[in-house]
């Protein structure tokens, strides 16, 4: 028994490795030429160049394919065992196939771990070496961004809204910076207390802002003008280079904290913690998926018809991932918790397709 758990193991494994080559493959490619008609033509950067900065943002968009990698990848694998009749033999033999399919679940199961725990901090910091060489390529990293940026962060009783129409980020500096300080009601809301207006804010190394050429605003109408003024701030050099692009890309063990401080500072939190669910759901999600291979390659050894079945397991997938992405969309809004948004399709498909298996393994 423990040589059969090892083979289908092994034919399980080969199978998700090829349709991780495949699909990686086709990711990459697409990536590569939509990178060279854009960066690279703008740029002018050689094929080289442009080829690295796929490598490094094919990780993240792998990611979001493994559901898919271990669909075809486990279909193959038990599209191969049956071709050869494998599947016919066990079953023949009195094997259940609860058995035989054990391995595989477990491997699913335990990549789905590896890439939680591992594989999405190492996509993450993939992707963020990848936008330094994209901003360094452009030449943003050593100018004024004439972009404007908003920045948030508080607590309970204060919040701080920052505003600045361009910064740089070699001097980590805003440009013409409004700080606007809203202080806590006795009823829990937001009344604003005052505001700051600056030639240059400057974040430094020692967790403040230090502004220059300063107005203050109160909320009585009262001004008054300073040299310097330093203000206390969590905010990191990071997140502002991040506010370029919206929300940040952390690694899932960082998740926790940013949906804390956002949340504190008064943002929705609903991506981040979308994010972090669906990297803890993930192992599930995988044995979702080998559930509804599983229940393809059942119906093949009983009934026949491989291709109509294998057409039928991939279309069952994308419907899963189509239904998954609908939503997710209510958990972006608010109307559903983000936590069930994301757990509820995989609980879903992983109980029907346990009961599917059931029936026809039982009767």
């Amino acid at each position: 028994m423990k040589v059969l758990s090892r083979y289908i193991t092994w034919q399980t494994l080969r199978g998700i490795f090829v349709a991780l080559v495949i699909i990686a493959s086709i990711i990459m490619l697409v990536d590569f030429v939509e990178g060279s008609r854009n960066i690279g033509a703008d740029e002018e950067l050689n094929p080289g160049q442009v080829f690295a900065l796929t490598a490094l943002k094919t990780p993240l968009l792998i990611e979001q394919t493994i559901p898919f990698v271990v669909l075809f990848g486990v279909m193959g694998a038990l599209y191969g065992m049956n071709r050869r009749s494998e599947l016919i033999v066990m079953r023949a033999s009195g094997l259940s196939a609860w058995r035989f399919l054990t391995p595989a679940i477990f491997l699913v199961f335990l990549l789905g771990c590896v890439w939680t725990v591992f594989g999405n901090p190492m996509a993450v910091e993939a992707m963020s070496k990848h936008d330094a060489l994209v901003a360094r390529y452009e030449g943003q990293s050593n100018q004024t961004t004439n972009k404007e940026i908003w920045l948030r962060e508080g607590t309970g009783f204060e919040q701080t809204i920052i505003y600045a129409p361009s910064f740089n980020m070699v001097g980590r500096t805003l440009n013409r910076a409004e700080f606007t300080i809203s202080q806590a009601d006795n009823d829990g809301g937001q009344v604003f207390s005052r505001r700051f207006d600056a030639k240059t804010a400057r974040l430094l190394s020692t967790g403040y802002w230090e502004l220059k050429d300063v107005l203050e605003s109160q909320s009585d109408g009262l001004q008054q003008s300073y040299p310097i003024v330093s203000i206390p701030t969590t905010i990191t050099p990071k997140q502002i280079q991040n506010s370029k692009s919206g929300e940040r890309l952390l690694p899932v063990w960082k998740l926790p904290q940013e949906i804390t401080s956002l949340t504190k500072a008064g943002f929705s939190s609903a991506n981040q913690q979308l994010r972090f669910h669906k990297l803890l759901a993930l192992p599930l999600t995988l044995i979702a998926m080998a559930i509804i291979a599983a229940g393809v390659s059942m119906r093949l050894t009983r009934e026949g018809g491989t291709l109509r079945f294998m057409l039928t397991g991939a279309a069952i997938g994308f419907g899963v991932f189509f239904i998954e992405n609908m939503i997710k969309a209510f958990g972006e809004t608010g109307a559903i918790s983000p936590s069930l948004a994301v757990w509820l399709i995989p609980v879903f498909v992983l109980t029907c397709g346990l009961t599917y298996l059931s029936l026809l393994e039982d009767g």
